[in-house]
């Protein structure tokens, strides 16, 4: 086994990166600045931020030699069972769905660093949804040319994503008759996909500091709207927010098993408390019967 071999490069890989960390020069005080404009506080984050990356490095490289070994291994052995077999994923090209969903990244002036860091995350992760499906969405990222595309660009593991990015704005890629915003504060409730239509899911995070930010963008600017249908289907005593990749995932389980009900249990976190809206409900006496005929003491909500 090459064992020893692999074990070399990773110690090289870890001497090269070390040889381009370069130490941060220590200022005189606290308050003063150096150089550069950077406080010492400032260097020490700074100086614990390259050594982070370097660990990473060293991390991932010394995981790949350990599945390599893992693998070889089992091969050796001759048990092929437990070895993981790998998926054929469709692309977009080869999927049935003309479906189109986008995501809106016009919102860098509305984000700190660290909430656009975590948009791109989500991007991240709608990607992975929308690959795990038997019929992938035609997956568009528009408005993408600001600070969300540099921390974008500067993984290496969206490199070659099955995306469609686009640096201009949503109404300029899409007609605005085909554009449907879903938004939560909408009045109409998104009832079947259209693939006439392209549904657009605000690429922002926010802290619901901009409430009802996409729907009066979706009404000054002349485009259709929606919400999912969360009411129809759940009861909730939480807030009705989600993320971008919840809405997604919502979206690619439903164009899968066709079933509001079973992508919206099955998305939304429990920690929002949801429960299931019965199909039949009577009232009796002030007391609920349900339709398994089990009386319970909550009355349904209205929210």
């Amino acid at each position: 086994m090459s064992s020893e071999i692999e074990q070399e490069e990773v110690e090289e890989l870890s001497e090269k990166v070390l040889e381009n960390v370069e130490e941060p020069e220590q200022p005189q005080d606290e308050e003063d600045p150096v150089s550069d404009g950077m406080s010492k506080k400032q260097l020490r984050r700074q100086k614990y931020k390259l050594k982070w990356e370097e660990k990473k490095l060293i991390k991932r490289a010394a995981e790949r030699i350990r599945k390599k070994e893992k693998r070889a291994a089992l091969k050796e052995s001759g048990d092929l069972s437990k070895l993981r077999k790998r998926k054929d994923f469709r692309t977009m090209a080869q999927s049935n769905s003309k479906q189109r969903i986008a995501l809106d990244m016009s919102f860098d002036d509305l984000m700190i660093e660290k909430d656009q860091k975590r948009t791109v995350q989500q991007i991240g992760w709608c990607y992975t949804s929308n690959r795990h499906s038997p019929n992938p969405f035609q997956f568009h990222v528009v408005g993408f040319d600001g600070s969300s595309r540099k921390i974008y660009d500067g993984n290496e593991h969206n490199l070659n994503q099955d995306i469609f990015l686009h640096h201009e704005k949503l109404e300029i890629v899409f007609k605005p008759e085909e554009i449907v915003y879903l938004t939560s504060e909408s009045e109409n409730v998104l009832s079947e996909l259209d693939d006439s239509k392209v549904y657009v899911i605000g690429g922002i995070v926010d802290h619901n500091s901009q409430k009802g930010l996409c729907y009066r963008i979706a009404r000054e600017k002349g485009f259709g709207h929606a919400r999912l249908p969360l009411d129809e289907h759940l009861l909730m005593k939480t807030r009705r927010v989600l993320t971008i990749n919840q809405v997604y995932e919502i979206l690619v389980h439903h164009s899968v098993h066709k079933d509001w009900k079973a992508a919206l249990l099955s998305i939304v976190p429990e920690r929002k408390n949801v429960q299931a809206k019965e199909d039949e409900v009577k009232e009796e006496e002030g007391v609920v019967v349900e339709k398994s005929g089990e009386p319970s003491t909550e009355s349904s909500s209205n929210n």
